[in-house]
C-alpha cells in the first residue's frame, strides 16, 4: 500500500453531474510529478439554474502499484469544505466542515484500486447556496484527508491512531444562468421521478437504489418552490434522519404554506415515522411561523395551539 503521500503528488477529478452520470465537457486537470493518484474538476454541465442542486463526483485514479483507501471522515462529508468567488475575486460564501449527525446512507471510506477509477460525490449546496444572480463564478473545494494505510496500531491494543491529514484544493469555474421555469421544472420533475420510485426500474438492485437515494439528496436541496412537494414525499418514506433533517430546513427556506401544511399533515399522520424528527418538524412550522407572513400564520394556529414549540438539542444548520 502507498505509505507516503502528499497533495502535489495527487490529480483529482470532481465532475459536477446529474442522474444521468455523463462525461464531463467542462473540465480542469493537474498531473503529480510522481503519479500516485490522479484528480481533476469537472462538470457534466455548463450551465445551472438559482437554486438548482451541484452535485460534485471526484474521481481518482490509482496508478501506483498498491491499492489505498482514503478516509473522508465518519460520514464522508467532513473533508470537505467550500469556497464560492464571484468575477471581481469576492468571497460569496465559505463554509466549513460539515459534523457528522444523525444516520446517514453514506460511508467515509473510498478505496482506490490499482489502475481503477473510484468516485465520491457531494453536492455544493450542502455548504454554499446556487441561489445567485446570472454570472461565472469561481468554486474552491478544499479537502482535507486520510489514508489508511497511514493508521498506526497502538502498542497492546486493538486501537488505530489515525495518520496524518493531506490537504488539497480544488477548483472549478460554474456558470448561473437566467432561469426558465418551465426548463428547471422539468430538471426537478426528473430527480421527482427517480427518487420517488418504489420499485427496481433495472436488474441491478444496487445500483437503482443508488440512483434513488442520489435523486432524493439533490431534491433535498434543490432550493425552489416546485421542489417542496417532492420533498415533503420524500420525508414521508426516507429512512436516514440526516437527510430527513435536509429536506425540513429545506422546506423551512421555501417559507410556503404548501411547506407549513405538509409539515404538519406529516405530524399528524400516524402511518408516517417520524419519532427522530417530530421536534425537528415542530420546531420547523415555529420557524415557519416566524416568517411573519399571514398565510402561514393562518394556517397554523390550531396546529400552533395545540403543539408547544421544542427546544432543540442542538441549533439547526
Amino acid at each position: 500500500m502507498i505509505k507516503k503521500i502528499n497533495h502535489d503528488c495527487c490529480l483529482l477529478s470532481i465532475g459536477i453531474i446529474l442522474i444521468s452520470f455523463v462525461c464531463f465537457p467542462n473540465a480542469a486537470y493537474s498531473q503529480d510529478p510522481n503519479g500516485f493518484f490522479e484528480w481533476g474538476i469537472g462538470t457534466s454541465k455548463l450551465t445551472f439554474y438559482p437554486g438548482e442542486p451541484v452535485l460534485l463526483t471526484i474521481n481518482i485514479t490509482n496508478n501506483s502499484t498498491q491499492e489505498e483507501d482514503i478516509d473522508f471522515g465518519w460520514d464522508g462529508l467532513e473533508a470537505f469544505s467550500m469556497e464560492i468567488f464571484d468575477s471581481n475575486n469576492t468571497i460569496l460564501c465559505k463554509d466549513n466542515k460539515i459534523k457528522a449527525k444523525g444516520g446517514l446512507s453514506r460511508v467515509g471510506r473510498c478505496r482506490v484500486t490499482t489502475g481503477k477509477n473510484s468516485s465520491k460525490k457531494i453536492i455544493l449546496n450542502r455548504w454554499c447556496s446556487s441561489l445567485l444572480p446570472p454570472g461565472l463564478y469561481h468554486l474552491k473545494c478544499n479537502v482535507d484527508y486520510r489514508l489508511f494505510s497511514e493508521d498506526q496500531k497502538q502498542p497492546n491494543t486493538r486501537v488505530f491512531k489515525a495518520g496524518p491529514v493531506h490537504k488539497t484544493q480544488l477548483e472549478l469555474d460554474i456558470r448561473i444562468v437566467e432561469m426558465d421555469k418551465p426548463e428547471f421544472k422539468k430538471i426537478i420533475e426528473n430527480m421527482g421521478s427517480v427518487a420517488c420510485q418504489t420499485e427496481p426500474d433495472t436488474q441491478n438492485k444496487r445500483e437503482w437504489l443508488d440512483k434513488r437515494d442520489l435523486a432524493r439528496e439533490m431534491l433535498a436541496f434543490t432550493e425552489s418552490e416546485m421542489a417542496v412537494p417532492y420533498q415533503l414525499r420524500i420525508l414521508r418514506v426516507e429512512q436516514y434522519t440526516r437527510l430527513k433533517q435536509d429536506i425540513i430546513n429545506s422546506l423551512v427556506i421555501s417559507g410556503t404554506p404548501e411547506a407549513a401544511n405538509g409539515l404538519m399533515q406529516i405530524i399528524e399522520d400516524p402511518n408516517v415515522f417520524k419519532e427522530d424528527i417530530k421536534n425537528d418538524s415542530i420546531s420547523a412550522v415555529y420557524r415557519l411561523r416566524d416568517t411573519g407572513k399571514p398565510d402561514i400564520i393562518n394556517a397554523t394556529e390550531g396546529f400552533a395551539a395545540k403543539y408547544k414549540r421544542p427546544v432543540l438539542s442542538e441549533p439547526v444548520d
